[in-house]
This record gives C-alpha cells, sequence and structure tokens, in this order.
C-alpha cells in the first residue's frame, strides 16, 4: 500500500508515462522505477491477501469469512465510489484543466512557420505544405507525443492538412510509436469528417494497436479519458462534440462490417473469413461500457478481492470434505511451485498489451473484470491460500531472497523491461522482431514471481516480530491508500514549476503526502468511527500475540 504512493507519485515524472501532470524535471530513470514497481506490487498484494483470507477460513469458516471480508473489503470500496472516487475525479480534473490551459498557451504562441506541428495546430494548411516542400518526412513522429502528422491532424480536426497528406500521398494506415493509425485518433475525439476521409482512402478498419484495440474500440471507450488526452495534447475537446462525432464513426464502422474486439483476429492486416460480423446490437455497447468504463478507479483492487474472496469460500466449503491428500497443499512451498506458476501466468500476459507499449499488467476499473486480469490475480491469490494451508513453518518459500532479490532486480527486470518496451535500446538487437511479445511475457511472468517470493523472504527475515511501529503502519497502510491519489495529483502539480531533480521531488510528493495523511489518520481517524470501519475494533491494551516466527501477524485490516 505505501509503495503504491510512491509509485503514483513517480507518474508525472517518469519520461514517456502519460499522466495527467507532465513534470519539466521527468527523467528515464523514474520511468524505470515506476515500471519496477507495477511489475509486481499488485500481484504480491493478492499473494498476502490470499494468505489471510485462508487464515480466517480456517479460524471462523466460509460464512464468516464472507462477512468479515464484506465489512472490511466490499463496503469500503462502495462507500469509495461515491467519496474518494469522486474527489479524486474533481482533483484529475482540476489538474488536467489547469495543464491543458497552460500547454495550449505555450504552443498557441508558436508560429505555423516553426514546425509542421505548430501549422497543423493552427491550420494552416499552405503552412503545412511548405514544411513538406522542404523536405519534413510525412511519417515522421512529434518528438514529444511519437505520432505522425496525418494522426496529429486527425486528433487536432484540421481536415484541409489531413486531406494534404493523405494527397501526397501518406499511407492511411501510417503508424506511430504506439502502433495506432490515424483512424484510431480520429475515433478517439470523433473527428467523423476525418474518419470518413481516411476510410474513403483505404484506412483499415480492424487495425490493432499496441493495446489491442480497434478503432470501433476507441470510439466506444469512456469519454472521460478524452479531457485528459486533449490536456496533455494541449487541444480542446468538448464532450458533447465528441460523442456525437463517436456515435457517427461507430455507425460508418459498424456498417463496413467493423468487428468487436472479442471476434477480431488479433493479427494486424488479416480478418478470419470463417467469422461473419454479428449484426449491431445494444449488448456490445454495454459489454463495452461494463467492461473498460474505469468506475472503481484506484479501489479496482476491493473489488477484485471482494470476488476471489467469494469464489475461495464456495471452493474451500466444496473441496473441505474430500480430504484431499497433503501433497495438494504441500507443493507450493518447495521450489517446483514457481517454474509452474510462471508458465499458468504466461497464459493471461499473453492476452495483454504488445511489447513497445508498457510494463506490467492490464488495469481492469470497469464493473465486469477483465477476464484475463481476474485470472491473473486469482492465480496469485490463491498461491497465497496454498501457502497458507501448505503450513511453510520452516520457511522454505523465499529463503534465498538473499541471492535472488539482486539477481531478480539487477538482471531478470532489465532484460523484461527492455524485452517488452525497449527501454534501453538493445530489444532489437537481442530478440528477432517475430519473437519479442513472446520474451515479454515470459520476462513479465518471471519478475512478477520471483520479485513477490523475495520479498516474502526478506520481510520473513527482517520483519517477522510484532512491534508496534509495524502494527501502527500496517493499520495506517488501508487509510492511506485509499485516500492519497487526490493529494499526490496536486502536489504533482503544484511542484513542478519547483527547481529540483526528478528524485528530489519524488521524495517531497511521497513524503509530503504520507506525512499529511497519517497526521489526519491519528487526528481523525484511529480512533474514531472510520478507523472501525476500515480496520476492526482495537483492543485498548493489546499485548503482543504469540506467532510462529515464520508467520506474520496480520492487521486487523488483513
Amino acid at each position: 500500500m505505501l509503495l503504491g504512493i510512491v509509485y503514483h507519485a513517480a507518474l508525472s515524472l517518469a519520461l514517456g508515462f502519460g499522466w495527467f501532470t507532465q513534470d519539466p524535471a521527468a527523467d528515464k530513470g523514474m520511468y524505470v522505477f515506476q515500471s519496477w514497481v507495477h511489475g509486481f506490487r499488485m500481484h504480491l498484494f493478492f499473494i498476502v491477501s490470499g494468505f489471510f483470507t485462508a487464515m480466517l477460513w480456517q479460524k471462523r469458516g466460509a460464512l464468516s469469512l464472507v462477512w468479515h471480508r464484506f465489512r472490511r473489503v466490499l463496503l469500503p470500496c462502495l462507500v469509495g465510489l461515491v467519496t474518494v472516487v469522486p474527489i479524486s475525479n474533481m482533483a484529475i480534473g482540476y489538474v488536467m484543466f489547469k495543464n491543458g490551459e497552460r500547454a495550449t498557451q505555450n504552443r498557441t504562441e508558436e508560429p505555423a512557420t516553426a514546425s509542421i506541428w505548430a501549422a497543423i495546430r493552427k491550420f494552416d494548411s499552405a503552412a503545412v505544405a511548405d514544411h513538406l516542400k522542404n523536405g519534413v518526412d510525412p511519417s515522421g513522429l512529434h518528438p514529444d507525443f511519437k505520432i505522425t502528422p496525418l494522426t496529429w491532424a486527425a486528433l487536432v480536426g484540421d481536415g484541409a492538412s489531413a486531406r494534404l497528406l493523405l494527397d501526397i500521398p501518406t499511407d492511411p494506415n501510417v503508424r506511430n510509436e504506439d502502433k495506432g493509425t490515424p483512424l484510431h485518433a480520429a475515433a478517439f475525439l470523433g473527428r467523423s469528417d476525418i474518419a470518413m476521409m481516411l476510410l474513403e482512402r483505404g484506412a483499415d478498419i480492424d487495425a490493432i494497436d499496441s493495446r489491442n484495440e480497434t478503432p470501433l474500440m476507441v470510439a466506444n471507450g469512456d469519454l472521460n479519458a478524452v479531457p485528459f488526452i486533449a490536456g496533455i495534447l494541449g487541444l480542446t475537446a468538448e464532450p458533447a462534440d465528441v460523442k456525437a462525432g463517436r456515435s457517427l464513426i461507430i455507425a460508418e464502422l459498424t456498417k463496413r462490417g467493423a468487428v468487436p474486439k472479442t471476434l477480431a483476429n488479433v493479427h494486424e492486416k488479416t480478418r478470419s473469413a470463417a467469422v461473419s460480423p454479428p449484426a449491431p446490437s445494444s449488448w456490445t455497447s454495454w459489454w463495452f461500457w461494463l467492461i473498460y468504463n474505469p468506475v472503481f478507479s484506484f479501489l479496482w483492487f476491493l473489488w477484485f478481492l471482494w470476488w476471489l474472496v467469494v469464489l475461495y469460500a464456495l471452493l474451500a466449503s466444496l473441496l473441505a470434505p474430500l480430504k484431499l491428500p497433503s501433497w495438494t497443499l504441500n507443493w507450493v512451498r518447495y521450489p517446483v511451485a514457481i517454474p509452474v506458476m510462471i508458465l499458468l501466468t504466461i497464459l493471461p500476459y499473453a492476452w495483454m498489451q504488445s511489447p513497445g507499449f508498457v510494463f506490467g499488467p492490464d488495469t481492469s476499473m470497469g464493473i465486469l473484470p477483465m477476464p484475463h486480469m481476474f485470472c491473473l490475480y486469482g492465480l496469485f491469490f490463491f498461491f497465497g491460500t496454498l501457502y497458507f494451508l501448505s503450513d511453510d513453518s520452516q520457511g522454505h518459500l523465499g529463503s534465498q531472497w538473499r541471492w535472488l532479490l539482486p539477481l531478480t532486480m539487477l538482471v531478470v527486470f532489465p532484460l523484461a523491461l527492455d524485452a517488452s518496451t525497449g527501454t534501453f535500446g538493445l530489444r532489437d538487437a537481442w530478440i528477432p522482431t517475430p519473437y519479442q511479445k513472446s520474451v515479454s511475457v515470459f520476462g513479465q511472468s518471471v519478475f512478477a514471481w520471483l520479485m513477490s517470493i523475495s520479498c516474502i523472504g526478506l520481510f520473513r527475515s527482517c520483519f517477522s516480530k510484532n512491534t508496534p511501529w509495524i502494527r501502527y503502519t500496517s493499520d495506517a497502510s488501508y487509510w492511506l491508500y485509499v485516500t492519497h491519489l487526490p493529494p499526490v495529483v496536486l502536489a504533482q502539480y503544484w511542484v513542478q514549476d519547483i527547481p529540483g531533480p526528478a528524485l528530489w521531488k519524488l521524495v517531497l510528493i511521497s513524503f509530503g503526502v504520507t506525512g499529511f495523511l497519517l497526521v489526519l489518520y491519528q487526528l481523525f481517524v484511529r480512533n474514531t468511527w472510520i478507523g472501525v470501519f476500515l480496520n476492526g475494533s482495537r483492543p485498548k491494551s493489546a499485548k503482543p500475540a504469540e506467532q510462529s516466527p515464520n508467520i506474520p501477524i496480520p492487521s486487523t485490516s488483513s
């Protein structure tokens, strides 16, 4: 939970990561750091959650387990939907508006003669033609946004420049760095006139970008993301206009036979002749909304955890009378368990984004969890439940952390990160293009498991005793995480003009926000009904409980 605060604080400082604030001090080191955190943090969370879920089940039974998690997980999640999530959205909206104002002012002051990007922004097709005559590459990428001039024209809504570029001719399916096409861009901002122009020139209606999204998926996407992206680009986009334009694009794409992602062939530029696209129906729009509308925001993990607990309670109740042999539980504490889990984890990872976009798992914030994400975290959760039931009193799991942790951080992680994103510029030299996704999927699976297991060993060795400060931090961490995003977003906006390196700003934001929330916790949460709501009742004079040196005592929120 605490690492999650630092992770979100680093996003505005990570060069190349799209976030609500783009700090001038952003560097590649912060991008590497946030990738490292994102690659294992929630995986480890679900192992720990599964561990304590099995503990509660064994001590209290299935019904008491579900009732406990209902009060400690589901209710805080639902209350958060009407409290911290709207507050977060307001903070994000304010920051995006202010940063958009700033970006628009800075970029609109640039004359059309300065670059082809400035000419398109000013709807000056004559200046665009001059830039092209002077040798500007019509397929070149924007220095900051990594998109082509045709995509930029689609985003800006400059139809004259888009037609000029197509008349050169420029390939209507020219790719951006994220593998998206101009049609993806037009669909996102509802530029229906430019979308029709692209379709007339042969734009691929089922082109797949690095997120495995088609233009139809983008057009059906969440409108709440529009102000964020438009703010980064320094553009203005009225939600009503975007919605109306998207409706026209969806109708045209559907008329031309575009198919939803669930039925589309994931291979670029190929479609199966054996699959006939279904007739348009309302269920498609509802399906997209239920999965991709970020209802739960950063509280998605509580929603996942609740359903995993319910599923575990059902399975445990069904399997308990069967008296399964001991090896069905004990195998998870031996070295063979990790290779098996890595191989299983490859399957959900294979459904995620292609290499070259982001390191780490997708984020599923919708009412319906993305199936591959539910399977991914389910693997880690149920591993945690089996690990508790295996009674690893000797501490086999993670016992080699002293060499495994540095090996994972210094060797496995850099290789996996470069295979996934090419961050260090070596991927194309050591991995042939057809094998890059396979290596990326395998590397990310290996890293997630080795890092999680190493952390278990580290904390068993260093933090196995029940001490007051660990207990306090554990109790406070729930409050800290569910409330941290609004102050983090605001702090990132406030510090972007402060001179200094990215690391200093990360420390300033992380410690400043954590300290502020700890003060609120001590004064208004810990000994109030809010603290009881989050963590349960605390005994007035708690004595340290007896425990095995290898099994940590959970906080009341565990």
